[in-house]
């Protein structure tokens, strides 16, 4: 009898276990069936609002990938045939060689082609401006993206505190007898917000810095292009004796 009862002791905390293991590995399981396209939808309004931004933030994206280019600003060849022109001091080449491009480049080249009968200090003051302009321009064109970075999170945020709301308003109704799930499940529609914000705001504000800093590069190479443009202004002599000595 004796014998009988330590076995049935030995067995029993082995099967409450054994059970116990296989409720958590059904719970872990269960959970890799989530619908997470559902599970936004549960957001409301909120997560509506929430990819309608998300959508805006894409468009911006793609049109900064369009336009922030090294062929809209200083395109290689349009730069080596302007290095050419300056060494020979030939402005209508110059004129000619930007007159049939669109890019930032192009417009200087132009600019400083056509105004050679002006003083060089205002010369140089109109080209710096048009460098801050076009600089200034792009910069306005990327603030979008920080706007959706700053706009996501806020609105997450906004959505899980309505989200909570709504769970103590259940609790509220239901009382003791209410049921943990309903609550857990509810606090899970609040959550959702936050985290799809966050997923829409940390790309946004990536794609900001990005190209923000690549505008900022390209508008330091536009002045050592300008520099360039200009040398027969700024260095005659070298100029001259380029001119002297192609070979050298």
């Amino acid at each position: 009898m004796k014998y009988r009862l330590t076995l049935l002791l030995k067995i029993i905390p082995t099967a409450f276990l054994s059970a116990q293991g296989q409720g958590v590995v059904l719970d872990s399981s269960a959970t890799g069936t989530i619908d997470w396209v559902a599970e936004v939808l549960k957001g409301g309004v909120t997560s509506i609002v929430l990819l309608v931004v998300a959508f805006i933030g894409i468009v911006f994206f793609i049109e900064r990938l369009i336009v922030v280019r090294g062929t809209n600003f200083i395109p290689k060849a349009l730069e080596k045939k302007l290095r050419k022109y300056t060494t020979e001091s030939d402005f209508s080449g110059i004129e000619a060689a930007c007159r049939s491009n669109k890019s930032v480049l192009a417009k200087l080249g132009g600019y400083i082609s056509t105004h050679t009968h002006i003083p060089f200090e205002i010369l140089s003051f109109g080209v710096t401006d048009m460098i801050g302009r076009a600089v200034s321009r792009q910069h306005l064109r990327t603030y979008p993206l920080a706007v959706v970075a700053t706009i996501s999170p806020l609105l997450g945020l906004l959505g899980t505190i309505i989200g909570m709301i709504e769970s103590f308003q259940k609790v509220a109704l239901m009382g003791d007898t209410g049921d943990a799930s309903v609550l857990a499940d509810s606090i899970g529609k609040a959550l959702i917000t936050t985290a799809l914000g966050l997923i829409i705001a940390i790309p946004s504000l990536a794609s900001y810095h990005y190209f923000k800093s690549k505008v900022n590069s390209f508008g330091i190479r536009l002045e050592e292009s300008v520099d360039m443009l200009m040398a027969p202004w700024l260095h005659p002599e070298a100029t001259k004796s380029a001119e002297e000595n192609p070979s050298a």
